[in-house]
């Protein structure tokens, strides 16, 4: 191997991008964090689902999933972790704890053998004619686990799914989702909406009801719908059927009187109130559903939308969370490209900011908004985004009013305060109860913060990512507000998400803040050919091993994983610095975990068979042989640390490394040598393989894939 490639490498690895805690909750399965809720005592609880048997069969062709329930203490212990499954798809989609520390759950399911128990609903919707499917579904769980009840919920005649959960101080559950059952619950006083779903056509609505503690009675429930205009009624025949209206429950809240809030998407034609702060519109909208389930307090639309040229209007107000407080006042989050949006007088951004030309749509930016108790005037309302797309995912406010917000942006520009992941792909902000100025604001990697969020009684913000990164700080110490170490998570050096899992062998990445010197240091083999195992004054240990260091920085570490860590299990991550060891950080032990060493494009750091690098501009003749690198494959011969000095197809030769061609119906393609990489650490592998037309190519070891890479290739 070339010293420049080798050079080539550790620049890839390198520039791969207190808290009360951070810590990771997956285990042997794969993790997809929905919802987190939290309760005075500071605990937090998370919800979502785990991929338990990837690719297996179901009814919708995916893998196999279940819902899980994990609760973890104020110092991220976990202290209970529950699953719940039938033989298909289970999802949840939000959670909620009331005082006592009963636990609702909600989601959606395909499963027909779903766990029930003393259900209100006992029959899942089956059949597969509209373009929806599965069932809402309501659990309340003791603080214990124990399943008080377990329901399916939205009717049985259609697709259903429930989005949202709250619960009030005595019990009672207040659930939103959508519903195409033409027989889903209603109870008087309460919209009884049209729905339907048929071939392609989807006239669904906001579903919601209120269940008592023992959840043996739904106290309230209906639904609200945004038909397409003559198209609620005689289908058949109609040009309705090539058309689409449907109307969707995200997010439900509750204040301490009983009152409902809740927060959807409509089409058109939504039953607004008289006085409501918009009465015609199109997408983002609020309801009230006063505290005694007779009626509506009100119902108004968010934003206009726009009339696009031969399509006619469409939304361009979109809402993900709702929260109430003690006033009745309701704080909505989500993304707009309105330029009408009624963000207010003196807020912190009042205009969109990077506006399309009218009438076209242009980048959506985030918005946080305080509605008043009547929903007929925003107390305050505010854009919050840079000159590309930003969208709040999530909402929360604290004991003063202040608003906490996450969401995922792709502006370079994004309002900050502090300076924690600059580029990155996620946000994490903070607005005054005026909502003039932001309190703070940073830019976090992927799937750390945007996914979950809840503040406790003690203002504590519980954060999650999408992958299972749960976090927890205290008022004045968010990442970039001290000088706290704090760790982001983990990732393959060559690539890939940021999470806690890890393998044998692999070259690790771990991202966060003040983890080592200011400057820089790059380490080098010692004369016996090892890594260094302290570096900049930084250790890394893994399970009380010492993990070989690559580089140290104040926001970035790269190591090799031992070796000698057992597969499906958790370990602990603690560094330390200057011999002071912070608290352990939990990850979870992979077989392996593959990922090809790639440039900023997406293709593989390669070499021809020329000797010389492949690129656009002097690619590979197809059937030649090209060499890449790879790391996180697993087992390795030799010493954590060492530097391979010869050539071993170790990987090759086990029989579960190989070069697949993605392109479609393709299969494994022709590969001489997979193994030591001469040169570089033990941990590096080095695969020289045949090259396709297709130029698109994934590493599986042992039936685990890497993402897709390319090479460059000419016929």
């Amino acid at each position: 191997m070339q010293n420049s490639v080798v050079i080539a490498l550790l620049a890839c690895a390198v520039c791969a991008h207190a808290a009360s805690y951070t810590t990771y909750i997956g285990d042997a399965n794969q993790y997809q964090v929905s919802a987190i809720a939290t309760d005075a005592n500071g605990n937090t609880y998370i919800t979502g689902s785990r991929t338990i048997e990837p690719g297996a069969p179901s009814p919708n062709g995916v893998g196999v999933t279940d819902v899980f329930v994990t609760k973890l203490d104020p110092s991220g212990n976990l202290t209970l972790l529950g699953t719940f499954s039938g033989k298909a798809i289970d999802r949840a989609n939000g959670i909620a704890v009331d005082p006592s520390g009963n636990i609702y759950v909600v989601g959606n399911t395909t499963s027909t053998d779903f766990p029930l128990h003393h259900p209100l609903q006992s029959v899942a919707y089956t059949s597969g004619q509209g373009i929806g499917n599965g069932t809402g579904f309501l659990m309340k769980l003791s603080a214990d686990g124990t399943v008080l009840y377990s329901t399916y919920l939205g009717g049985t005649a259609g697709y259903s799914s429930l989005a949202s959960v709250a619960a009030d101080a005595k019990g009672n559950a207040y659930v939103t989702g959508t519903t195409a059952a033409q027989d889903y619950p209603h109870t008087p006083g309460m919209p009884a909406d049209y729905v339907s779903s048929f071939g392609i056509y989807d006239f669904s609505g906001a579903f919601f009801a209120k269940i008592d503690p023992a959840g043996s009675q739904i106290l309230y429930a209906g639904a609200l719908t945004g038909p397409v205009p003559g198209c609620q009624t005689n289908l058949e025949g109609s040009s309705c059927l090539l058309m689409s209206a449907p109307t969707s429950g995200a997010a439900i809240a509750v204040d301490p009187a009983g009152n409902a809030y809740i927060a959807g998407d409509a089409g058109m034609a939504l039953p607004t109130t008289t006085g409501a702060l918009l009465t015609a519109g199109i997408g983002a909208f609020v309801a009230k559903v006063n505290s005694a389930g007779t009626g509506l307090v009100y119902v108004t639309y968010l934003g206009a939308g726009s009339l696009e040229p031969t399509v006619g209007t469409l939304a361009t107000d979109f809402v993900s969370a709702i929260a109430a407080d003690g006033a009745g006042n309701a704080y909505v989050s989500g993304f707009t490209a309105d330029l009408a949006f009624p963000a207010t007088a003196g807020a912190f951004q009042t205009k969109l900011a990077a506006a399309a030309t009218p009438p076209f749509v242009g980048p959506y930016d985030a918005f946080v908004a305080k509605l008043n108790p009547t929903g007929s005037a925003m107390v305050w309302a505010t854009y919050l985004g840079g000159t590309n797309t930003d969208q709040a995912q999530t909402i929360a406010v604290d004991s003063t009013g202040n608003v906490w917000v996450s969401g995922t942006t792709s502006s370079t520009d994004f309002p900050t305060t502090v300076s924690v992941a600059p580029g990155g792909g996620e946000f994490l902000a903070e607005l005054n109860s005026t909502g003039s100025a932001l309190s703070y604001s940073a830019m976090f990697p992927a799937d750390t913060v945007a996914q979950a969020l809840a503040v406790d009684a003690g203002d504590t913000v519980h954060i999650g990512g999408a992958t299972g990164l749960i976090s927890a700080f205290s008022p004045g110490s968010a990442p970039g507000q001290t000088s706290t170490p704090w760790i982001f998570g983990i990732a393959n050096a060559a690539g890939g998400v940021v999470l806690g899992r890890l393998a044998p062998g692999e070259l690790i990445s771990i991202y966060g803040m003040h983890l080592g010197p200011a400057a820089p240091v790059t380490a080098t083999f010692d004369a016996a050919g090892f890594l260094p195992t302290t570096l900049g004054a930084v250790q890394v240990t893994i399970n009380g091993t010492p993990a070989p260091l690559l580089y140290v920085s104040a926001t970035q570490i790269n190591a090799v994983v031992p070796v000698e860590l057992t597969a499906g299990a958790a370990a602990e991550l603690q560094i330390a610095q200057n011999g002071t060891p912070w608290p352990a950080f939990r990850v979870m032990v992979d077989i392996a975990a593959p990922q090809v060493f790639q440039n900023s494009s997406g293709s593989a750091v390669a070499i021809n068979q020329d000797g010389t690098l492949n690129s656009k501009t002097n690619p590979a003749p197809a059937g030649s042989y090209v060499s890449i690198w790879a790391t996180g494959t697993g087992y390795f011969p030799g010493s954590d640390g060492q530097m391979a000095t010869g050539a071993n197809q170790f990987c090759s030769l086990a029989g579960y490394c190989t070069i697949i061609d993605a392109a479609p119906g393709s299969s494994a393609v022709n590969v001489p040598y997979i193994g030591a990489a001469p040169d570089t650490v033990n941990g590096v592998v080095q695969i020289n393989f045949q090259v396709t037309p297709s130029g698109s190519y994934y590493l599986s070891v042992d039936g685990i894939n890497s993402g897709s890479f390319g090479v460059s290739v000419t016929p």
